[in-house]
């Protein structure tokens, strides 16, 4: 049909015009204009999509060696042990400042209050009804007959049982009931045994007295009194002692972290021969570790720097991300790790430039290895702020046991108020020795306070530097962050060129259909017109004949 215009025209009987070629014409000049439109918008979205993928990549290559970095668990001061199978010695929580070299000589290692039940068929076994105490502190000897028990502070427990209750079950109601004690079922190979333990120590070991009224089954088996112990004791409980420096001292664990502050011993092996415990500064890896960040970051910046370029002149080009806000939000929030300050750390907060990290003027950064080793040597403690998370009290009898979701990095007085705690002016909470926050920055902080004649403590909760840009780069990168949200979106574009595409073919066809239909109604007009002028012509000729 699009043809019978041309034929027309090539049979003479029509306009003789190339109907084709002005039909062509005229759809594309219809078409061009929006396909053009579609095209290019089409590989400026291809062009983004792409960008977004390197940039991605990009910053989850910065990411793995900020947790690399992490990982190496870097400080100012590094602990080391002349025979680790003696002793060991590391920083650990708040890293020491100052350099340590200690003789250690262990005499007797830490021991675990151990009380064995009777043997039993089967775990199933029931252990009978009633009740049973458990009490810690001190035995003052192994005599069945003659010694006697001095309670700690730690808080008693109570068992009860029921004419159903069995082994297994018995086991995991004393684990429920408290954190001073573990109860272990095992196969001694005639039966089934329950093992009882207190926490280490000679103060942590255990009493175990039945109620009145129990079952002669319950109080036969479970019962560790000055007067009758039908558990058997296999362990009894004894502190450490050892000898720094010709100075005697006891730990009741074998995990010493408030000998050094930043530090932690743990005890292996007992010797009668001294072994050193020394630190010493750590300057090349931290500085290997910094320009390791200095350069990943500068791979990030300077690469979205050059996706984002704008153009300055005609004969500049644009980036694929020129314009794009979100590639500009990454930038600055990159932009601001530079300055961050990092709470949390003693005498802080910190910022990455004291160790020597300036600002160049295209965005970039420098390390400045003479100021890295000046700081470095004054306060490590600003090492720590970059590198390690930290959670811990300048009060070696205070420890923090726990952080909440809701903790905020910072520096907290612990003070009393009569037989109240407050931590940065929130009332603790009591339960036994542990002390709880539940509002405010220390919200969901507990600490464990065994003195109550301790009146003041500093806690510190930092997260490091490469911590926060951790966090920062995993929520870009993350299912549901900005960076996939965009991709997700350009996809969806990209795929509505297609509909574009098809519904522009449509249109194009049926406009060239109707240019068509129109064009041969002409050539049909102009050929009715030539066959009348002919028949006039010959009527003409007839007549002068």
């Amino acid at each position: 049909m699009a043809s019978t215009p041309d034929i027309l025209s090539k049979l003479n009987v029509g306009s003789g015009m190339n109907n084709s070629e002005i039909i062509t014409a005229l759809v594309d000049a219809e078409r061009i204009p929006k396909q053009e439109r579609i095209d290019t918008d089409k590989i400026n979205t291809e062009n983004t999509i792409s960008a977004y993928g390197v940039l991605k990549s990009d910053i989850s290559g910065f990411r793995d060696i900020v947790r690399s970095i992490q990982s190496s668990d870097a400080s100012g001061f590094i602990g080391s042990s002349s025979n680790t199978t003696v002793a060991s010695f590391s920083t650990t929580g708040n890293t020491g400042t100052a350099a340590i070299n200690s003789s250690l000589t262990i005499d007797t290692l830490a021991k675990t209050h151990t009380l064995v039940s009777g043997t039993y068929s089967n775990t199933g076994a029931t252990v009978g009804a009633g009740s049973f105490t458990i009490d810690f502190g001190t035995w003052s000897t192994t005599s069945s007959s003659n010694d006697t028990f001095t309670a700690n502070s730690n808080s008693s427990v109570t068992i009860n049982t029921s004419s159903t209750t069995s082994l297994i079950q018995l086991r995991d109601a004393i684990n429920n009931a408290t954190d001073n004690a573990e109860a272990v079922v095992m196969n001694n190979g005639s039966g089934f045994i329950i093992v009882l333990k207190g926490l280490s120590g000679a103060e942590n070991e255990l009493r175990i007295t039945p109620g009145a009224g129990s079952s002669s089954d319950l109080s036969n088996n479970f019962a560790y009194t000055t007067t009758t112990k039908n558990l058997t004791q296999t362990v009894d409980g004894e502190d450490a002692s050892f000898t720094v420096d010709g100075i005697s001292m006891t730990r009741s664990s074998n995990t010493i972290t408030n000998l050094y502050n930043g530090y932690t011993l743990e005890l292996e092996s007992t010797t009668s021969s001294a072994i050193s415990i020394s630190s010493s500064q750590d300057m090349s890896t931290i500085e290997g570790l910094l320009s390791d960040f200095v350069d990943a970051y500068n791979s990030v910046y300077l690469g979205i720097t050059d996706l984002t370029t704008v153009p300055l002149s005609s004969d500049s080009s644009a980036g694929p991300l020129s314009g794009d806000s979100l590639a500009r939000t990454i930038q600055r929030e990159l932009r601001s790790f530079t300055t961050k300050s990092v709470e949390g750390y003693e005498d802080g907060p910190y910022s990455l430039s004291l160790l020597g990290v300036s600002t160049n003027r295209d965005g970039s950064i420098s390390l400045n290895p003479n100021t890295l080793r000046n700081t470095f040597e004054s306060n490590p403690t600003i090492v720590d702020a970059i590198f390690k998370n930290q959670l811990t009290s300048d009060n070696s009898e205070v420890e923090v046991t726990a952080i909440g979701r809701d903790t905020n990095p910072g520096s907290y007085a612990l003070t009393k108020s009569g037989s109240d705690y407050l931590l940065d002016g929130v009332t603790l909470t009591a339960s036994g020795t542990s002390y709880s926050s539940s509002s405010g920055d220390t919200n969901g902080i507990v600490l464990k306070i065994p003195n109550t004649d301790i009146s003041s403590a500093n806690i510190y909760y930092g997260k490091s530097l490469m911590s926060l840009v951790d966090t920062s780069l995993t929520n870009f990168l993350s299912f549901k962050g900005d960076i996939n949200n965009r991709l997700n979106n350009l996809n969806d574009r990209l795929s509505g060129f297609r509909d574009q595409q098809e519904a522009l073919d449509e249109r194009m066809n049926t406009l060239t259909d109707r240019f068509t239909s129109q064009f041969m109604a002409m050539e049909q007009s102009i050929a009715g017109l030539k066959e009348t002028g002919n028949y006039l012509d010959q009527m003409l000729k007839q007549d002068s004949d």
